[in-house]
């Protein structure tokens, strides 16, 4: 088989617990013409320095240090600074199986495929959980058949789970200053992907960590709403509609009203806005949103 080259993509922010692990399971792959990239995003603690121990024994890491931008920033970084002909995105608090990069890798040449996906082992390093595809399946992007996806659940939401050709992986931008922004490029990567590849194979360990990029208490739930909503947008601008995206805003939205806690809560909302996540709820979602908002007390202005 050719051996193209693959970027690894790791941001990293405070993870000096975990960074060792994550570039042991890179380092020891079983497929070798890898380029580790890592983005250091300002850390405040030990975790770049780390890298750059492993950096001076291993000379397919290098490290780039920035001030700190979040992780779509970082992860944008570092496809700029991609020089492989694949490119793959590693959370710096997880790992991947020795032979990941091989597995998709040779899904992707075998079938000239924009993007492989494949399932995760979910674990806090005590128990896990094997989330997967029940099989192997080629699908050509007809009809934006592979877009159908985007409401098939959390392997089709996560970037990481995934080898991406090179100059497809430079069409889709991460959103900047929003959490849950793996809901606006996920969705892009699929509208814009001609052939993608799902695997049963499940190679990479997602670490449930409070701590994390993505796992972190400074959760923000507006964000998920806004990163569906600017999807939405920029599809239509693309002349794609798909009804879809205006029920998952207004699950996205009923989820948000429902979760009000000591934090924030919801006192008042426009009409229109109320009338628009209604009329793309499910019966049961709508009896329980209109009884939210009368408990609520939420004005309609």
């Amino acid at each position: 088989m050719k051996q193209p080259l693959i970027s690894v993509i790791i941001p990293v922010y405070g993870v000096e617990k975990y960074i060792s692990q994550c570039l042991e399971s890179v380092i020891n792959q079983t497929y070798k013409n890898l380029e580790i990239i890592v983005i250091n995003d300002g850390t405040k603690d030990r975790s770049a320095e780390i890298a750059k121990k492993y950096a001076a024994k291993d000379s397919r890491i290098k490290v780039y240090d920035f001030k700190n931008g979040g992780v779509s920033l970082a992860r944008n970084r570092g496809v700029n600074l991609a020089n492989g002909e694949y490119i793959a995105y590693l959370d710096s608090d997880d790992w991947v199986d020795n032979k990941f990069y091989e597995v998709l890798l040779k899904a992707a040449m075998e079938n000239d495929a924009d993007m492989v996906k494949c399932g995760f082992i979910e674990t806090d390093c005590r128990s896990k959980d094997i989330v997967s595809f029940d099989c192997d399946i080629v699908e050509l992007n007809e009809n934006n058949k592979c877009f159908e996806h985007y409401f098939d659940g959390v392997l089709w939401t996560v970037p990481p789970n995934a080898l991406y050709s090179k100059n497809f992986a430079r069409k889709v931008s991460f959103p900047l200053n929003l959490r849950y922004e793996d809901n606006y490029s996920s969705g892009a990567f699929l509208y814009y992907a001609k052939k993608v590849i799902s695997l049963k194979y499940a190679g990479y360990y997602y670490r449930i960590n409070m701590d994390g990029f993505s796992k972190g208490v400074m959760k923000r739930p507006l964000d998920k709403i806004l990163a569906i909503s600017n999807l939405k947008k920029d599809l239509l601008a693309l002349g794609f509609v798909d009804k879809n995206l205006d029920w998952k805003l207004s699950v996205e939205f009923y989820h948000f009203v429902r979760g009000w806690n000591d934090m924030y809560r919801v006192v008042a909302m426009q009409k229109d806005l109320y009338d628009y996540v209604m009329s793309n709820l499910d019966a049961r979602r709508k009896l329980s949103f209109w009884w939210m908002g009368r408990k609520q007390k939420v004005k309609l202005i």
